[in-house]
């Protein structure tokens, strides 16, 4: 890839992430990841792709990640009577978390803006019990 067409596509996607500018648009990039379990040991799961959806509408940002079910998610930084929203975005990275009200499950995605790279963490019941999955990997922008 030439050094300015990566100069030119990490100007879109810090143009998209900077969510200042009111976007219907939703943004795609796929990311390479590797999830394990906090309370199995850190057991580690195998690595997966999963593609990254961002949409801006206002102050409120929305990501789904779409892949196999332990990585799937669908959080946004808006409030509701169900969910606790946050934009945890700032300088390096673009961010999101929500806990439901009703069970207090966490859900967090943070993708940082130098290095394109994914860190997230979703709390989900496997076999009966509450258990953190946490994930990370690099993107690659569209």
């Amino acid at each position: 890839m030439k050094a300015s067409e990566l100069l030119i596509r990490s100007f879109v996607l810090t143009l998209l992430l900077d969510c200042q500018v009111t976007l219907a648009d939703v943004f795609k990039m796929s990311c390479n990841v590797e999830g394990s379990i906090e309370q199995q040991d850190d057991k580690k799961l195998p690595p997966v792709k999963v593609v990254v959806e961002i949409q801006s509408i206002g102050k409120n940002i929305f990501i789904n990640l779409i892949g196999p079910k332990l990585y799937e998610m669908r959080i946004s930084s808006l409030s509701t009577d169900k969910f606790q929203g946050k934009n945890l975005t700032n300088a390096e990275h673009l961010g999101v978390s929500s806990k439901n009200v009703e069970n207090a499950q966490m859900s967090e995605i943070v993708i940082g803006r130098g290095k394109i790279y994914l860190k997230a963490y979703r709390d989900t019941l496997k076999a009966g019990a509450l258990v953190r999955v946490n994930f990370q990997g690099p993107c690659a922008l569209p």
